[in-house]
């Protein structure tokens, strides 16, 4: 196993809440889509955004879901935070709306 915690955080583009994010926990979340068509006829219209560190601990993974419940979100309805963790300290989806 690689020992990592896999994050991905897709939104409607809210950069500011991700430059948030990063200043306060420091992960280097960076984008990961590329702004082409997806299979219809407009570019898709969610961003995506990931990193993966070595595993990062249950402390900094509660400091990075807590960051992400208040990061100021302009469509927070559509802001998802998926992490999978390999020493099993959280694994699963958040939801920024749900605060």
């Amino acid at each position: 196993m690689a020992n990592t915690t896999d994050i991905l955080i897709t939104s409607f583009f809210d950069e500011g809440a991700i430059d948030h994010i990063n200043m306060i926990t420091g992960l280097g979340l960076k984008r990961v889509t590329d702004g082409e068509k997806s299979g219809g006829c407009k570019v898709l219209s969610f961003e995506c955004f990931g990193s993966s560190p070595r595993c990062i601990g249950k402390e900094r993974i509660d400091q990075l879901i807590k960051t992400f419940k208040n990061a100021p979100f302009e469509f927070p309805e559509n802001a998802v935070l998926i992490i999978n963790d390999d020493n099993g300290d959280f694994t699963g989806a958040v939801l920024a709306e749900d605060k």
